[in-house]
């Protein structure tokens, strides 16, 4: 099938509709990475268990493996105009078998995300409402189903309006953030601010491969700005400056922060005091450095940051619905668009209703919800990476294919390699770690593993199926 053939196979089947600018992409797609969530929950531990004094190395690390990536990425996305990003662009690339069985795959994880995140964010609302307000001690459940009711609101309407909500979250927390870097700085941390942590002397401390591996996954979500492309305003210039905008403001603020927040305790004593109490180090040190007040802000807005990671995690997981469901593989009335609003509004109720039901037998069963967000974020963050390792060489056979004379051998060839060692890395790093990130048993994490592989078997089968009894659906897996 020819470009050309795509651009008109795209534009017969459904599209959503919005006008987002650039600054409101960046917003959304950075609200996934919940800045506020990471320097709170990731750093102590990535600090305590990953590469020590080195973290700041593996948060820079991380973002250039990701920027390499994002090269081919941008320009597959300026070439090949249908909307579903991984998914569409492994399907071009690979093939609609590994295409589909792809997209099952960034579906559950993302959906995982969603579902784990508003038992988290319950837990976070109620330790707020309770601890820091003094307020009365409601279930965590109480207040995640709140949270379900305004993200399903949210979620039915045009994507303005979410982008517009996680504009304004987002800039608070990042607000916290930048004051507390600068109460650091300005205080000289524990004892003089040290360059000891981007020395390569403690590059490697600890184990740099667990913090590589966090450090990656704090980067995910950046397909959202592809994945967005029929709701934002001149896709070929937006999507690559929301892409690129995303990786720089991560490198400098995670990294940044990091370097300050050990210094904040010691380089000495970094360590061993994040060891001793991951959460109550970040957070001591940021009423040391800030004081009380922003102390209560940062306890605040790691609630909304929560929210700002549901809600986009909703979004994206009503997208991808949408996506499969316009292709024929699932139910078609997902794929319908709201009239007014130019959403997804069909595929939005379902992804709800999902997690309704998933949170529901939670609840009953008495599952503990932290691991049960564990468990998600685990899932998370092995879809992710399988996803991105295929996206990557996907996208280099299809442009080295049908492009080579239009991009440099830096955009086809050289980034592409330099990403794919680093991320094949990663996903040998991540399933030998899998048992750690999702918290359980090694049987248990085989079983979930084995459940996520046979989840992309089932696509592919599927696919292959449909090539011999449905060619009319085989034809438009991918959007194409």
């Amino acid at each position: 099938m020819s470009t050309t053939d795509r651009v008109v196979a795209a534009d017969t089947g459904p599209r959503l509709g919005g006008n987002l600018g650039a600054l409101h992409l960046f917003f959304s797609v950075m609200a996934f990475n919940a800045p506020l969530v990471v320097v709170i929950g990731v750093l102590p531990i990535m600090l305590a268990v990953g590469n020590g004094v080195g973290t700041p190395m593996a948060f820079l690390t991380a973002g250039l493996i990701v920027a390499a990536f994002a090269v081919p990425f941008t320009r597959m996305a300026r070439v090949f105009p249908n909307p579903g990003a991984f998914y569409v662009y492994i399907t071009a690339g690979l093939g609609k078998a590994i295409g589909l069985g792809s997209g099952f795959m960034a579906l559950v994880g993302y959906l995982s995300v969603n579902i784990g995140s508003y038992g988290f964010g319950g837990v976070v609302f109620q330790s707020m409402v309770r601890d820091t307000f003094h307020g009365p001690d409601v279930a965590w459940w109480l207040w995640g189903a709140l949270l379900w009711v305004v993200t399903t609101l949210l979620g039915y309407l045009k994507v303005d309006l979410s982008a517009k909500v996680l504009t304004v979250f987002l800039f608070l927390e990042l607000a916290v953030i930048v004051v507390y870097d600068g109460a650091v700085m300005f205080k000289g941390g524990a004892s003089g601010l040290s360059a000891a942590p981007f020395a390569p002397s403690h590059w490697f401390d600890g184990s740099f491969a667990v913090g590589l591996l966090y450090g990656l996954g704090m980067y995910g979500g950046f397909e959202v700005a592809a994945l967005f492309r029929d709701e934002v305003r001149d896709p070929a210039r937006t999507v690559p400056r929301a892409t690129f905008g995303l990786i720089a403001v991560a490198m400098v603020l995670y990294g940044g922060t990091a370097w300050l927040y050990i210094n904040s305790l010691g380089v000495d004593k970094a360590v061993s005091i994040a060891g001793a109490n991951p959460p109550g180090s970040i957070l001591g040190s940021i009423e040391t450095f800030g004081g009380h007040v922003l102390f209560d802000l940062a306890m605040v807005m790691v609630t909304t940051s929560t929210f700002a990671v549901i809600l986009a995690a909703h979004n994206i997981s009503a997208r991808y619905l949408f996506n499969l469901s316009a292709d024929g593989i699932l139910p078609r009335r997902l794929s319908g668009v709201h009239a007014k609003h130019g959403s997804p509004h069909a595929a939005s109720l379902a992804t709800s209703g999902i997690a309704f039901v998933v949170l529901a037998i939670t609840v009953l069963s008495g599952a503990d919800i932290t691991a049960f967000f564990g468990v998600s974020l685990g899932l998370a963050s092995f879809t992710g990476v399988a996803a991105i390792s295929l996206a990557n060489l996907a996208i280099a056979l299809y442009l080295r294919k049908h492009h080579k004379n239009q991009f440099s051998v830096w955009s086809t060839v050289l980034m592409p390699v330099l990403a794919g060692i680093g991320l094949t890395v990663e996903l040998v790093l991540t399933i030998q770690n899998f048992p750690h990130l999702v918290n359980t048993s090694t049987g248990v994490a085989t079983l979930l593993l084995a459940a996520l592989i046979g989840l992309f078997v089932v696509g592919v089968v599927m696919a292959l199926v449909y090539r011999r009894t449905r060619p009319e659906v085989y034809s438009k897996i991918g959007r194409q």
